[in-house]
């Protein structure tokens, strides 16, 4: 990766500019041009390295909420619970862990009846054994900026 990538890396994960012309802004920021900014961005895209730029909502502060959940799943149906789960638009994390409970990801709910709703669909799929929530008692960080 280039320095002026690192670079630009750096100023969209922290400050996105909400203006006409952001990707504008952006490049004078990096000292570079519009053309030059969108270039080394679609570059770092098509590596797979910037994923996507997009907003991110205090969910908390819309009126929805969140919780971390731990599904138990038959070792030979977790790809298939995994890829259920990740379908639905409620959920944000989904991760495979070792241990028991071995499917575990992170639900935005708007309201109780939501989440059951959710919870039911889960816990009928085949190869599912077991549910279980783990709502946060308190937040401590929220938000990662990697200086790369």
């Amino acid at each position: 990766m280039t320095e002026i990538e690192r670079k630009l890396l750096n100023i969209v994960q922290t400050a996105f500019p909400l203006n006409a012309r952001p990707f504008k802004t952006i490049a004078e920021k990096a000292g570079i041009t519009e053309d030059t900014c969108l270039s080394h961005l679609r570059k770092l895209a098509d590596k797979g390295i910037l994923r996507t730029i997009r907003a991110v909502i205090d969910w908390r502060k819309t009126g929805f909420s969140t919780t971390l959940v731990g599904v138990c799943v038959a070792s030979d149906r977790i790809d298939m619970v995994a890829d259920e789960i990740s379908l639905l638009d409620q959920v944000t994390h989904n991760y495979a862990r070792d241990g028991e409970r071995n499917l575990w990801f992170t639900l935005i709910y708007e309201s109780e009846k939501d989440k059951a709703d959710v919870f039911n669909k889960i816990t009928g799929l085949d190869g599912v054994t077991d549910l279980k929530e783990f709502p946060a008692e308190k937040l401590y960080k929220i938000g990662l900026v990697l200086d790369v």
